[in-house]
């Protein structure tokens, strides 16, 4: 885990202004709840505007107020976690009670995160793409796969590919009219950066998925969403985090889909009767 948030304020807290050291002043006195708390419910609470709130972040080293948001949630969790661990004895009801009480914290720190014009923004990047495409590799590949296979169903032109060279190629191919999708749980394996340069190089507009927000990857993102997940017994960090970026994927499947209306309602009829040919009642 990075430095303590707290220890972070306090050691940059002689040289902020005086409305970031009430800002500051917040969150040392409010640790336990400061995380959830809206940009504009802190900015209210603070007596401070929205721009000085996100300037704060910055000067925590983050890039915007839901990144520094993300890091405090999941400091608190390390410090103070709430997920039952499954033990040796534990009865098979009692093991699935404690994986289904885990994913559901996990999906509601995940919403917790996230941001109302971040969601505009990604769904207008999306509805607006020539071509769509999903980018992940090794266990972040299934996430992408399950956007795929989520996103045929909306009148898009939407791609993807599992080998990395062929997605390497693909991304060489996007335009500024596109949209790319690029998933990574760690947001440093050198591969999905390599994607994620091209993409760069040829000014396509990128969402990321990632559980780090101050990982190399998060800085590519035109928007940011960020998974929440914690290591627990027999599941990794990277497991669990498959629960938040899978539904973080349902969020933008439904607002495009809600977007298009009609026309996504007749591209789904479309596919079920197709698939009705194959599987008769």
């Amino acid at each position: 885990m990075e430095l303590n948030i707290f220890d972070r304020i306090k050691d940059i807290y002689p040289s902020l202004g005086h409305s970031s050291k009430s800002i500051a002043d917040y969150f040392l006195a409010n640790q336990t709840n400061a995380s959830s708390k809206t940009v504009t419910e802190l900015a209210g609470d603070c007596h401070v505007s929205v721009a000085t709130i996100s300037r704060f972040a910055k000067q925590l080293g983050y890039t915007n107020y839901s990144q520094l948001k993300w890091a405090l949630s999941n400091q608190m969790s390390k410090s103070a976690p709430t997920i039952q661990e499954v033990a040796d004895t534990d009865t098979p009801k009692m093991v699935a009670k404690k994986t289904l009480d885990a994913n559901i914290e996990t999906l509601n720190g995940t919403f917790d995160l996230m941001d109302e014009k971040d969601l505009e923004k990604a769904v207008n990047l999306i509805v607006h793409a020539k071509k769509l495409e999903f980018f992940g590799l090794g266990g972040s590949n299934i996430v992408a796969l399950d956007a795929y296979h989520k996103f045929l169903r909306v009148p898009l032109n939407v791609l993807h590919d599992t080998e990395y060279h062929l997605a390497l190629m693909q991304a060489s191919r996007m335009s500024d009219s596109d949209c790319a999708v690029v998933i990574s749980h760690t947001g440093n394996d050198t591969d999905t950066l390599e994607i994620a340069e091209a993409l760069r190089s040829k000014h396509v507009p990128i969402i990321v998925i990632t559980s780090f927000p101050n990982s190399p990857l998060a800085e590519y993102g035109n928007v940011d969403f960020f998974s929440i997940s914690e290591d627990s017994r027999y599941r990794s960090e990277a497991l669990l985090s498959l629960t938040s970026q899978l539904a973080i994927n349902d969020c933008l499947y439904m607002l495009t889909a809600q977007y298009f209306g009609k026309s996504a309602e007749i591209v789904l009829d479309e596919i079920r009767s197709t698939i009705s040919k194959k599987h008769p009642a």
